[in-house]
């Protein structure tokens, strides 16, 4: 498909997100328990397959490290590698990607300016990171020792619980057709749809 910088002139507005307001905030915090659990669930899951193919492996590369210097090692880590697979979706779809972080909201992005997305690839956009850290995640899990492999499994539930606002907006793009158009705007998106393409 067509890459597009200009809203064409047979597309009109249908739905607007502002996933960091107020009324949404409380919402996010909530809801992001759902990925969370599964997450936990998911990684729980494959820990104990992994154990019982491979067995213990105790020792390696980390294992005297603290919890708390994993812990934020894995934040320095996943939030740039999340924010950059936004970007390289973004490239794939044409446009050129920009980063940043919003201050008063504490949230980092990444989008595309005068960039319209066919549906299809905002869902790519929006899912890249959690399915990508996801299987990196579990691929690692099964070749580290028992301490990195535990806390690299961790980082997968962090990046989980915290990709709730791309799956929030994965629902709602996933609802219009194929030939909407959806217009990132760091914390918010716009759908438009066509009053002349079939649905």
């Amino acid at each position: 498909m067509q890459i597009i910088h200009t809203l064409p002139d047979d597309y009109q507005p249908a739905y607007h997100l502002k996933l960091l307001e107020p009324g949404n905030l409380l919402k996010i915090n909530l809801l992001s328990l759902i990925p969370l659990a599964l997450a936990l669930l998911l990684m729980d899951g494959w820990w104990r397959l992994v154990l019982a193919v491979r067995g213990s492996w105790p020792g390696g590369w980390g294992a005297d490290l603290s919890g708390i210097i994993w812990v934020i090692g894995l934040i320095v880590i996943i939030i740039p590698l999340h924010e950059w697979l936004h970007g390289l979706g973004i490239r794939r779809a044409g446009h050129r990607p920009r980063y940043g972080f919003i201050l008063e909201k504490g949230a980092f992005y990444a989008t595309a300016d005068q960039a319209y997305f066919w549906r299809n690839d905002y869902l790519i956009i929006a899912l890249l990171p959690v399915v990508v850290i996801t299987l990196l995640g579990m691929a690692l899990v099964a070749l580290l020792p028992d301490v990195a492999g535990y806390y690299v499994g961790l980082g997968v539930v962090i990046n989980a619980a915290s990709s709730i606002g791309d799956l929030w907006m994965t629902v709602v793009v996933w609802r219009y057709p194929p030939s909407a158009l959806v217009q990132d705007e760091m914390d918010s998106l716009r759908v438009f749809v066509s009053t002349s393409r079939p649905t």
